[in-house]
């Protein structure tokens, strides 16, 4: 399968979830995060601001704070490929930045660089158990991938989980991934 057709495909499933499972998923993957030696032992994670259809973030941003884990998101540097990181210490001061997605107002950001985080929290459209990984296409997240040592979790509901993501030499690959059936470790 292409690429662009496993997009679709994946995210017409992801889109068709009920809020109920959706819901318990998400849950499901806070406790899985929360009891996980990785994260535990992590004292700063970089995690995305969720979009509508994506794994909810707002709780698992919220259980790094809880946890007194130095907690960052990307921001989308304007007329660029690349992302930029930020703390984040509140919910409040956010709006809608490059494509849509919530980022921190420029006043409130302090600014990370990726050798500081010891986990990245990755988004993505379809992964499969080697740990290759779908995004939309644009190369924001493997190109900051390149530049950090962290351990990368990817995110997602067992519906995004495939047989064989189609891969490329410049994509990242995950070292486990995070559903609602628990953490698959990948083994390299």
């Amino acid at each position: 399968m292409d690429k662009n057709l496993i997009r679709k495909t994946v995210l017409r499933q992801r889109r068709a979830l009920p809020a109920p499972s959706k819901s318990l998923a998400e849950s499901l993957m806070l406790q899985f995060l929360q009891n996980w030696e990785v994260f535990k032992n992590a004292s700063a994670v970089h995690i995305f601001l969720s979009t509508k259809d994506e794994t909810e973030t707002r709780p698992l941003i919220e259980l790094c704070w809880n946890s007194e884990k130095k907690t960052g998101v990307p921001v989308v540097l304007p007329d660029s490929f690349i992302l930029g990181h930020t703390e984040i210490k509140s919910f409040k001061d956010l709006k809608s930045g490059a494509y849509g997605i919530l980022e921190p107002i420029p006043e409130q950001r302090i600014s990370m660089v990726p050798e500081m985080f010891d986990l990245v929290i990755v988004p993505g459209v379809a992964f499969d158990r080697q740990g290759g990984r779908l995004g939309h296409g644009k190369g924001y997240y493997d190109r900051f991938l390149e530049q950090t040592s962290a351990f990368r979790l990817g995110l997602a509901f067992d519906c995004q989980l495939i047989d064989k993501v189609p891969v490329e030499l410049h994509d990242v690959p995950m070292h486990a991934i995070l559903t609602e059936s628990g953490i698959v470790e990948i083994n390299s």
